[in-house]
């Protein structure tokens, strides 16, 4: 089973500025992936994106899912070719968060201290 979401639709705006945003998206995308249907985000109306944005609705998936299950269920269209780059950059950083979260905080802790 799979569906189409159009993103801009899902967040009821064209402007992909927000975290806020983005968590109404996550909150999609993980809808979907716990019924085991492949979701395709389609960008097509979307007129600005930025990686807050990605980070709260993508990079976030991360910390729940491995690399396996989200290729596995998650499809993107109609995405910009100036935001492929965005995007691939999110993935990678939230792989390396997640994969070392504990670390990462701990740093985070020391420097803000």
């Amino acid at each position: 089973m799979s569906k189409v979401l159009n993103v801009m639709e899902c967040i009821g705006t064209p402007s992909a500025i927000t975290q806020e945003l983005g968590d109404i998206l996550y909150r999609e995308i993980v809808k979907s992936i716990e019924a085991k249907e492949v979701i395709e985000l389609d960008f097509s109306d979307v007129e600005s994106m930025i990686s807050p944005f990605l980070n709260n609705s993508i990079g976030k998936l991360y910390g729940k899912y491995n690399g396996e299950t989200l290729t596995q269920y998650l499809k993107i269209s109609n995405l910009p070719k100036e935001k492929i780059a965005t995007v691939n950059m999110v993935i990678q950083n939230a792989k390396r968060f997640y994969s070392n979260q504990k670390e990462f905080e701990k740093i985070v802790k020391d420097v803000v201290n």
